[in-house]
């Protein structure tokens, strides 16, 4: 990081009233030790010693050698484009050349005036009496001599290539022609008179080949106006038939979606039987579900409800002692026919007391179907 300090440091020496010149030139040692070591009574506020620095008019001389050097330049730039330029060819970038040329010219102009102005300058900056004085205005002479010498060459340049550009052209003028200009004039002089007749017969050739161009501009103009009409036109006619193809494209995606909406609500309807369809069948299963669980439940009840409610079994009857006695004599009697079993008859078991006591009621001459 850095700072500017030129504009505070020219202020500084402006503003300085004190002149070099004035004071003496060696000093005591006790001036040194002043200028060294500040007093104490001061608050130890050192000054700063302006009487050193070198004049004002010095930073324009600067100033004026940079902008020479930078014409030095650019015009070493100019004469490359010049050579370039003037050579036969029919390369499309001459245009670009010729912009390039006029801007490098433009700069190098106004370089020029820039330094004029800042030779100026430098007379009222500083005291004219003294040495001071006249190193000033050496420098100036100078400075002068040297823009002069530059602009000279510059001038003689550009009248070159002003001429080889008319021969290339084919247009020739008296000035071409003329042997020697008059006597009685320095070659300084002469060369000048030649620049300017040159100066301005190119601008008077200039004129005239503006004012063509200013007829062929205005012809060129209109053409553009009727091709930019036109071209609007075609512009017209090309929206239009963007727009009827859009509003056809739009009617074939309404009949397309037409379509296939008839399309997909027929697949609707059959969706629609068909979950119909399953939800009848999901009552119907629901319903014999429920039909067999209830079945089921049924079946469980009826099974454990008789094992828990039946009584349980009587015991099996004991046969009476009997006593033995002597058979008596029955009288004989008509055989009796047997009645009917009836369901109080006993079941009948081989072996079991059933047996016996139906063999004792037979011999008693009892009906066993009493008990």
């Amino acid at each position: 990081m850095w700072r500017d300090r030129t504009n505070l440091y020219i202020s500084y020496r402006q503003s300085y009233s004190h002149h070099p010149a004035k004071r003496p030139r060696f000093v005591s040692s006790s001036e040194d030790r002043q200028g060294l070591l500040s007093d104490q009574n001061d608050n130890n506020d050192a000054v700063i010693e302006m009487s050193s620095l070198p004049p004002a008019w010095t930073d324009v001389q600067d100033e004026v050698n940079s902008m020479l050097g930078t014409i030095a330049a650019k015009s070493s730039a100019l004469d490359r484009l010049h050579q370039k330029h003037v050579l036969p060819g029919f390369d499309d970038n001459r245009a670009k050349e010729e912009g390039e040329i006029e801007r490098l010219t433009g700069e190098i102009t106004t370089l020029f005036h820039k330094c004029q102005n800042a030779i100026r300058k430098m007379e009222t900056m500083g005291n004219s009496d003294g040495g001071e004085g006249v190193m000033r205005r050496n420098a100036q002479m100078a400075l002068a001599a040297k823009v002069q010498e530059i602009s000279t060459n510059f001038r003689k340049k550009q009248s070159a290539y002003l001429k080889k550009l008319r021969g290339l052209n084919g247009i020739t003028t008296p000035l071409d022609r003329a042997a020697s200009p008059a006597g009685g004039y320095s070659s300084m002089m002469q060369e000048d008179d030649l620049d300017v007749s040159y100066s301005r017969s190119a601008l008077q050739q200039s004129a005239t080949l503006t004012s063509n161009d200013a007829a062929i501009s205005q012809r060129e103009r209109e053409i553009t106006d009727i091709a930019q009409g036109i071209i609007e036109l075609a512009e017209i006619f090309k929206e239009l038939q963007t727009m009827v193809i859009d509003q056809g494209t739009m009617l074939d995606r309404i009949d397309y979606n037409v379509e296939r909406m008839n399309v997909n609500v027929k697949e609707a309807d059959k969706e629609l039987k068909i979950a119909v369809n399953y939800q009848a069948r999901t009552i119907k299963r629901k319903i014999m579900l429920l039909l067999i669980i209830l079945i089921v439940g049924v079946i469980i009840l009826l099974t454990l409800k008789p094992s828990q409610s039946a009584p349980p079994p009587p015991p099996p009857p004991v046969a009476p002692p009997t006593e033995k006695r002597p058979p008596a004599e029955v009288p004989a009697q008509a055989p009796v026919e047997a009645p009917p079993p009836s369901h109080a008859d006993p079941i009948v078991v081989d072996g079991s007391p059933f047996e016996r006591r139906s063999e004792v009621y037979e011999s008693r001459n009892l009906d066993p179907g009493l008990l």
